[in-house]
């Protein structure tokens, strides 16, 4: 995994305008993982960390991630964690599972190389550290992350990264 972080120091942040970016943070997982879980669990290195400058300023945060759903009917749900909660995500509704977004086979056997990208603007309120994560989980099946789940060596085998960045905007 490669953590790149990109910041503003040096610079004088008061009166920076409304809008200024002020810090960037990324982590991109270039290594390949799967999971298979009924509840939610963190996609093993798609985490970064950051320490927004102001308690004012938004976080923007966007995922990419690409990988296989290896069965028929399959779903898997995703969702955006701040620290321990969980934000983007759905309304509450029955039974229903709350996610940030979802990638699924329904009628169409695996699906390889699927990509799904999310973006969501916080306010974490906050100049302590903040984690932000993603999580998933699978309702019966296994997710490949970034990769296939032939995985041999070919053209049609390929290894894609999953990213998460993280901006600190001046609110």
């Amino acid at each position: 995994m490669a953590l790149t972080r990109v910041t503003g120091d040096g610079l004088a942040y008061s009166g920076m305008p409304t809008g200024s970016v002020l810090q960037v943070v990324q982590a991109v997982k270039g290594d390949d993982t799967n999971f298979e879980s009924t509840s939610f669990t963190d996609v093993t290195g798609v985490t970064v960390n950051i320490t927004p400058k102001f308690s004012s300023s938004k976080v923007l945060v966007q995922v990419s991630i690409t990988g296989e759903l290896a069965d028929n009917d399959h779903v898997t749900h995703f969702r955006l964690m701040r620290d321990s909660t969980a934000i983007g995500v759905g309304d509450t509704a029955g039974s229903r599972t709350r996610g940030s977004f979802s990638i699924d086979s329904y009628g169409h056997g695996s699906i390889a190389h699927v990509s799904a990208h999310f973006h969501y603007l916080d306010s974490p309120s906050t100049t302590s550290e903040t984690t932000y994560k993603l999580q998933g989980l699978s309702s019966d099946g296994i997710f490949y992350v970034g990769r296939n789940q032939g995985d041999s060596n070919g053209f049609e085998n390929a290894r894609l990264p999953t990213i998460i960045t993280v901006t600190e905007i001046a609110g």
